[in-house]
């Protein structure tokens, strides 16, 4: 016989003999095509969710979607257990090997322990007596377990919910995962779910002990009296281990805020060293307002800007100023920057103020260019020259050095500076100056990253 199919939709589920029999009965015929209707929205859903995910559609997911999968492909394939299979598939599912980007906005929202624990002991004291059961004892062991099976639940539920929904690192796209690190320290995480992980455990534990001590009670007086205990038991027990439930509030607060980079994108970001000026160049180049960006480890705010070329969205950053030192002494905003530098598809404004005004000096910011022009010496690379308004006289100077091709040092100063990159982009944000040229230049380094993306 076939399998039995369940038609979803309806608050009791209408069991037939097969799904043909859909269309020989006139009265179900209209069932028919609703069931149909309501199978293709699922089918749809399953693809969409997996799509989201960026999940494979594995052999067996492919065979309830394509109706081959026996008894999973009917018309209820998607009851609780069936659906929590398809998510298994999906877990099993080999990552991205770029990552899945996007997830630490998604952690879970973790709720407070104190009101956790009240919740659940709350809704678990709701549980009544079984009225069809006659005799006491057996009506008062009966309640016990099922209450000390309800608040393990309502418990470990959550704590599954927590350990599931926060990202493995291993997962994560590279930039992400380097963001992880800078804002919680990836260590610290893994040590606080493996905390909670362990909870949950100790929860299990401590339900499945006292609903089996109240299930063997031999008289009404002692189920109660051990549903009584198992509910302190499993309060004492969670509260004991709550220190990593409150550090997980504390992580979800710090990870859930941090800005998003399309990963997918193609990238410019402003490096140089700190106040020469890119925070201007966002705002001077984005279409539009650019987005202020904060994260937990810094008061400092970074701009993520957007723009359009032949009508498909780009995104510029500045990123944190980087000072003329070892990678070790590096704090944590110059590690980022390195970061998105290594992990994101990115092409590289170099931006240098060669007034020094913004106290880094012009022999720095030479040995900042140098080391990460080295060190990145894939990336499509652009400098520009901020301030030009500032350094008529240098720039002039400069390009006689250039004509007359004599030997020039670059930290010796501004014009010897400017003579040694004759094809930087002199900007200034005041008065308006070569930033048109400077566009042309970016949509041209854009490209070009396309190109070497595709090749």
């Amino acid at each position: 016989m076939k399998p039995t199919p369940t038609l979803p939709g309806f608050g009791k589920r209408l069991h037939v003999q097969g799904p043909a029999l859909l269309g020989r009965h006139a009265i179900l015929k209209p069932l028919r095509f609703l069931s149909t209707a309501l199978l293709n929205q699922r089918r749809a859903f399953i693809r969409s969710w997996h799509s989201c995910r960026g999940g494979a559609i594995t052999p067996r997911l492919r065979a309830v979607l394509d109706g081959s999968g026996g008894a999973d492909a009917a018309v209820g394939y998607m009851t609780p257990g069936r659906f929590e299979a398809v998510a298994r598939d999906t877990e099993a599912a080999p990552p991205s090997p770029q990552g899945v980007a996007g997830a630490l906005q998604r952690v879970p929202m973790v709720a407070p322990p104190d009101e956790h624990i009240n919740s659940a002991i709350k809704r678990a004291s709701r549980i009544g007596r079984n009225k069809r059961i006659k005799n006491l004892a057996a009506q008062a062991k009966n309640r016990a377990a099922r209450q000390m099976d309800a608040l393990m639940k309502a418990v470990a539920v959550p704590l599954n919910g927590y350990v599931k929904g926060f990202p493995n690192p291993q997962k994560l796209h590279p930039f992400e995962a380097a963001l992880l690190d800078l804002t919680v320290k990836e260590e610290h995480y893994a040590r606080v779910l493996g905390k909670v992980n362990s909870l949950r455990k100790s929860v299990l534990e401590v339900g499945r002990s006292y609903a089996s001590r109240a299930s063997s009670a031999s008289s009404k007086r002692e189920a109660e009296d051990i549903a009584e205990e198992g509910f302190d038991t499993m309060k004492r027990v969670y509260l004991r281990g709550s220190k990593s439930i409150e550090d997980l509030v504390g992580i979800a607060q710090k990870l859930r805020p941090l800005p998003m980079l399309d990963t997918a994108i193609p990238t410019l970001a402003l490096v140089g060293a700190p106040n020469v000026g890119k925070s201007s160049l966002v705002q001077a180049i984005s279409s539009g307002r650019p987005e202020v960006c904060n994260y937990p480890f810094t008061t400092r705010s970074i701009k993520l800007g957007h723009f359009l070329v032949d009508g498909r969205r780009h995104q510029l950053t500045d990123t944190p100023g980087l000072l003329n030192r070892n990678d070790a002494d590096r704090n944590t905003m110059e590690m980022l920057t390195l970061s998105a530098l290594q992990h994101l598809p990115t092409s590289v404004v170099f931006v240098l103020d060669l007034t020094e005004d913004c106290g880094t000096s012009l022999a720095d910011q030479w040995r900042i260019r140098q080391e990460m022009k080295g060190r990145f010496e894939n990336k499509i690379w652009l400098d520009v020259l901020s301030k030009a308004d500032l350094l008529e006289d240098e720039f002039a100077e400069g390009d006689k050095m250039t004509q007359e091709a004599t030997s020039r040092d670059p930290c010796a100063g501004a014009a010897q500076m400017a003579s040694c990159l004759p094809d930087a982009f002199r900007i200034s944000t005041v008065s308006g100056r070569g930033i048109a040229e400077m566009k042309k230049g970016i949509v041209s380094a854009l490209s070009r990253q396309e190109q070497q993306q595709e090749a």
